[in-house]
């Protein structure tokens, strides 16, 4: 009922055609950097509706060749090299929990039609990595496959990447996937330089382009989107090698506090030891 009242909240500010009357003005460029599998496709969809709305130019490539005029610069892994922008920006980073990551990679990267999962490579016997990971028989292997490869590149950008910068906002995919009411989009807007005119039309944008609208279409991006998916899938073989390979990431990311999630039963443990029973 909130959120209703607040969505119509948010129209009754809208002119007619549905648009603010003039384009708005920055003070600053806004960077936006997210990794695979992340959010990716999600946040695009939405700051590439923002700039339609608003007459903004958004930038959607690497860093070397980023152009003089832009408003938005979009990275899918948050390869921005910021040093490089030689105007003022607020930006955005967004990450995910690495186990959810690695579920979701696999499932995707069995059947996306991305190019680069259709190129034969020799670390894959000659295989593509679409091939590779479809040729395991059991979900077991595969998600064991995609931790030790795609995942493990993923992972490993986001541990690497400056949490100190105050110039960017940090934000975590499982907080953003369940902001129905919109408080995390608000305080985002604001932060990254937004008019305080626009922000009713932005929330109705971020509204319009989440899965909590209840009103986005299917589609090979998105799985399931919810939170704590590896609690579904990873075994006691999936964790050790997880910390085998990635050790604190977890602590380090604020997901966890310790190792003792790695001790915890896991769902498909749980359940084969019922049928068993």
């Amino acid at each position: 009922m909130i959120l209703g009242r607040r969505i119509r909240s948010i129209r009754a500010t809208l002119l007619p055609s549905g648009r603010i009357k003039n384009c708005i003005e920055l003070k600053n460029r806004i960077l936006v950097g997210t990794h695979h599998k992340t959010g990716s496709v999600w946040l695009l969809n939405i700051f590439r509706r923002i700039c339609d709305e608003f007459g903004l130019t958004l930038y959607k490539g690497m860093a070397a060749t980023l152009p003089k005029e832009f408003h938005v610069f979009f990275r899918g892994n948050s390869h921005l090299e910021a040093a490089q922008v030689r105007v003022p920006f607020k930006g955005l980073h967004m990450i995910r929990d690495p186990r959810d990551i690695i579920v979701s990679g696999c499932f995707y990267h069995q059947k996306s039609k991305e190019e680069w999962l259709r190129i034969k490579e020799r670390r894959y016997g000659g295989l593509t990595y679409q091939e590779r990971i479809n040729s395991y028989q059991s979900l077991d292997d595969q998600l064991l496959f995609e931790m030790e490869h795609a995942g493990r590149y993923c992972i490993e950008e986001i541990l690497a990447w400056n949490y100190s910068d105050p110039t960017f906002y940090e934000l975590k995919y499982e907080d953003l996937v369940c902001d129905e009411q919109l408080v995390l989009f608000h305080d985002v807007f604001a932060f990254l330089g937004f008019p305080g005119k626009a922000i009713p039309r932005l929330l109705q944008i971020a509204f319009d382009n989440s899965l909590f609208s209840g009103t986005l279409k299917s589609t090979p991006h998105i799985r399931s989107g919810k939170a704590k998916q590896w609690k579904q899938y990873f075994r006691s073989q999936h964790k050790t090698r997880f910390l085998q390979l990635f050790g604190d990431a977890l602590q380090r990311l604020g997901y966890e506090s310790s190792d003792e999630w790695a001790d915890e039963p896991s769902s498909v443990d749980v359940r084969e030891l019922r049928r068993a029973a």
